[in-house]
């Protein structure tokens, strides 16, 4: 079998200072940016703010009052339309819809959504092997042009990418969801969101078929647009 590394060229290509030094300085480098990253695992991330969990029994008039109410009007006129969902509003919905003791029992302690250009962030205190972390999931939902919906999922634990975990984060996640809500469809919402498979987006309301056109993210609104089916 043929050799095709010349040792003795690279022997005296290493003995080179130059080479030495340029290896040393790499080796640094990358030491220093694996400090910055582990020691990002332990950041809490500035978008990082929990609900205050309410267990009154009774479901978020944010929901009830106002997404829903607009929902059904505007879906009457057969027409394209959009509807505006707040970030405080939402969250409203997670604090009254979320057990905060089930939340507790499944490893996580505290939960936020936040609203940003393109973004939403889904965070949660997580136990794991007795430290904690604000784990992440970054989705950039959008339609394509053939009008699948789909989200590009990221992961990050405090301020630090976590590529290699993620899928691992989004089993533990979807798996404890069903403990920790008191509304059956909030997991199946989950595994949509997090899966990040294209879907269509159709669904029934009021006995009227409706599609998700587009989604757009900006600081603290997400806007829908909505076409009849």
């Amino acid at each position: 079998m043929k050799n095709y590394f010349d040792y003795a060229k690279m022997k005296q290509v290493l003995s080179s200072a130059k080479v030495r030094k340029i290896c040393f300085l790499s080796a640094g480098l990358i030491f220093v940016l694996f400090i910055i990253w582990l020691v990002g695992l332990f950041i809490t991330p500035g978008h990082f703010r929990p609900v205050e969990f309410i267990s009154d029994g009774q479901v978020s008039q944010y929901l009830t009052n106002r997404v829903l109410p607009e929902l059904y009007n505007k879906s009457q006129f057969n027409r394209p339309f959009e509807i505006v969902f707040t970030e405080q509003g939402i969250n409203d919905i997670v604090s009254r819809h979320i057990d905060a003791n089930s939340l507790r029992r499944s490893s996580f302690s505290d939960i936020s959504v936040t609203f940003k250009k393109g973004r939403i962030l889904l965070a949660s205190k997580m136990a794991y092997h007795g430290f904690d972390f604000v784990v992440t999931a970054v989705l950039k939902p959008y339609v394509n042009k053939k009008g699948y919906f789909s989200t590009g999922v990221k992961i990050q634990a405090g301020t630090s990418s976590i590529p290699f975990a993620a899928n691992m984060v989004k089993r533990k996640v979807l798996y404890n969801l069903s403990g920790i809500t008191n509304d059956s469809n909030i997991a199946d919402y989950a595994g949509v969101f997090l899966s990040g498979n294209k879907i269509v987006p159709e669904f029934s309301f009021n006995h009227r078929s409706l599609r998700i056109e587009k989604i757009v993210v900006r600081k603290k609104e997400l806007i829908v647009y909505f076409l009849p089916g």
